[in-house]
């Protein structure tokens, strides 16, 4: 870990910074995983303990950035100005329905889901929102406590990893866990339940059309 920090202070002037631009770009859909900047963020934190709010502040308000940004490039492709075809590729009519659908019938809780499942799930959702104009007001609401929620939850335990720190972070980190947890099993069976009433409907739907 101290060749890791070394690599950075050599290389990089102030990490917090270069991690909130970092994912500034990742809104824009580049292949920036956010998952690695908070694990690799953490891992330096740990090792230069006096980086941890600054590092915090950057990625949070990073992440939160990047989501708006990714939100209203989708209400741009909605609206016809935009038509880059790499980001247009990733709102196909079937993904749309989807988004739409899981919005419809989960809301919250599905921001709450798709922010801990990677491989560009998270950004076609937040794209997928802008192009079938969620409210601003409830998106900036359902994403900031769903970001907080993932991101606090994977940078406590991978600094707990490297070191057991305080009894407060410590219970911080179980409360999270667990929350994650639950979260994870509802948002599980109600995503169960929604494919078998959709396959039902569809069952239905052929069977009158003969």
């Amino acid at each position: 870990m101290n060749s890791i920090l070394a690599f950075f202070n050599t290389y990089i002037s102030y990490w917090p910074i270069t991690v909130f631009l970092a994912l500034l770009l990742a809104g824009f859909n580049l292949p920036i995983s956010e998952d690695a900047m908070i694990i690799l963020s953490a891992t330096i934190v740990h090792e230069d303990k006096k980086l941890l709010i600054p590092t915090y502040i950057g990625l949070y308000l990073g992440i939160l950035i990047s989501d708006i940004i990714s939100y209203f490039i989708g209400r741009l492709i909605s609206k016809g100005f935009l038509q880059i075809k790499f980001l247009r590729k990733k709102l196909t009519p079937e993904n749309i329905k989807w988004v739409s659908d899981h919005l419809d019938n989960h809301g919250f809780l599905t921001f709450i889901v798709c922010r801990f499942i990677p491989f560009g799930i998270r950004n076609m959702l937040f794209m997928g929102s802008g192009f079938v104009h969620l409210k601003f007001h409830k998106f900036i609401l359902f994403d900031s406590i769903a970001a907080f929620i993932s991101c606090t939850t994977l940078f406590t335990l991978v600094y707990f990893i490297g070191e057991v720190v305080g009894e407060p972070f410590r219970i911080l980190g179980v409360i999270l866990l667990i929350l994650l947890l639950v979260v994870l099993i509802l948002g599980i069976r109600k995503f169960i339940n929604f494919r078998k009433n959709k396959k039902n409907k569809s069952v239905e739907s052929e069977s009158s059309e003969k």
